[in-house]
């Protein structure tokens, strides 16, 4: 039960051990027969060989006067054969009415197996010891097994071989698709994928297929949803506006300012939202050769208004030479949520610093806040869309961090997050001076 659960968990294995148990079976079952042949083979042999001596015994002329017999014959017993005319006194008793041909006979306390044959000498009689015959025809059939019980666990081990390396486009299969992102959706390649296989291939195609296309509805739905939203934002916050020269009331006052910040994020989620929708589109990268640098000093410039709105100081604290390959915008839109983020979450007065770090052939990308960090527990839930932690304050939508490890990935590099020992989160973007994915 044990071997079969083992086995249940994997193809390979199965397969291996229904190879192995035929082989053993039809091994053994060869072995019983190649011995039974062997040991009638040998008792033949040895008849034959009777018949040879009594012929022999014919073409000496005349028989000695005494004839061998077993007490006088060599102590080997391989070589105890008895020869003597029927009838003769001394010897073997053996009735002199034996008919030509083979016989069992029981003589001198043992059982013998006896020839006759009638010649120019008379009726010679030849026998041997069945114990003496029974033990050379079982050593020589024991010698056929040795082969075959060496065959059987090499055959074993050979259909291992052979069941792995008839697997093996399967596991080149799975590790292609193990390589890819969840935005990658081609179809699987069917060349050099054993017919047994292509059906499944081909289902697994149909449904990346049909998965292809609700994504593409869904981003699109996302798309579509957030334009129509930004216009009639846009008007409530205009609106809003043309209230402030009005002669309100304080508690009015406030609730219009209330009415405002919740716009701002209204329009905060809308264009992250739109963020969204083109980081999980299909849209294939400008790739280029290009300084991270000025990438990083444009995203500081369109953030400072809203740094220095927040009382932040926000600035570029290392910069290292170094030259991406991948696409610019991808890297910006990264960055300024990543930017975006750290200033909405980082209280009035703290900082958010920007370093750019050569390490070997490697480019990192930090982005360090002062604000409260992140529970370590929570640092890779946070990724998921739509995920604010209660007990953090900020105008957050919980969709940044979703947009920069999709835009990430489709550059080829890794987002990481770590909560700063002085206090403050870093987020971490790595990239490999060659490494930039082609969507």
């Amino acid at each position: 039960m044990a071997l079969r659960r083992w086995a249940a968990r994997s193809l390979l294995r199965r397969l291996w051990l229904w190879m192995t148990v035929s082989v053993i079976v039809v091994g053994l079952a060869t072995t019983a027969l190649s011995y039974l042949f062997g040991y009638q083979e040998a008792n033949e042999l040895q008849d034959t060989q009777l018949r040879q001596i009594a012929s022999l015994v014919h073409h000496w002329g005349a028989l000695p006067d005494s004839a061998l017999r077993p007490a006088s014959a060599a102590t080997h017993q391989d070589e105890r054969i008895v020869v003597q005319r029927l009838g003769a006194v001394g010897g073997l008793n053996l009735p002199a009415t034996l008919s030509d041909g083979m016989h069992d006979i029981h003589s001198s306390g043992h059982h013998w197996r006896v020839f006759v044959r009638d010649g120019p000498q008379g009726r010679i009689a030849v026998a041997q010891r069945f114990d003496v015959r029974t033990d050379a025809a079982i050593d020589s059939a024991q010698r056929t097994l040795y082969p075959l019980l060496a065959l059987i666990p090499l055959l074993a081990l050979l259909s291992a071989v052979v069941v792995r390396r008839a697997l093996r486009p399967l596991r080149q299969l799975s590790q292609g698709v193990d390589a890819r992102s969840e935005t990658d959706l081609q179809p699987l390649p069917e060349t050099d994928v054993p017919h047994e296989i292509r059906p499944f291939v081909r289902s697994i195609n149909r449904l990346l297929q049909r998965l292809g296309t609700s994504m593409e509805q869904q981003r699109r739905f996302v798309a579509d949803a957030a334009h129509e939203l930004r216009t009639p934002i846009a008007v409530l916050s205009m609106q809003v506006e043309n209230l402030k020269p009005l002669q309100l009331e304080a508690q009015s006052r406030e609730r219009i300012g209330a009415l405002q910040q919740g716009l701002r994020r209204a329009r905060s989620v809308v264009e992250q939202l739109l963020s969204l929708a083109r980081s999980q589109g299909g849209q294939a990268m400008q790739m280029q050769a290009f300084d991270p640098e000025r990438v990083v000093r444009e995203v500081i410039a369109d953030l400072l208004p809203l740094a220095e709105s927040r009382q932040t100081d926000l600035g570029l604290d290392r910069a290292d030479p170094a030259l991406l390959h991948g696409d610019p915008d991808q890297l910006y839109t990264l960055l300024r949520n990543a930017v975006d983020n750290a200033l909405r979450y980082t209280p009035a007065g703290g900082r958010v610093d920007l370093r750019i770090l050569h390490r070997g052939d490697q480019v990192v990308i930090e982005v360090q806040d002062s604000g409260p960090g992140i529970p370590a527990d929570q640092l890779e839930r946070v990724f998921d869309p739509f995920v604010r932690l209660p007990e953090t304050e900020g105008e957050g939508s919980g969709l940044g961090l979703s947009i920069i490890r999709q835009i990430a990935q489709r550059l080829g590099g890794r987002i990481a997050l770590e909560n700063a020992a002085e206090g403050g989160l870093i987020l971490r973007y790595t990239q490999s001076l060659t490494s930039a994915r082609s969507d």
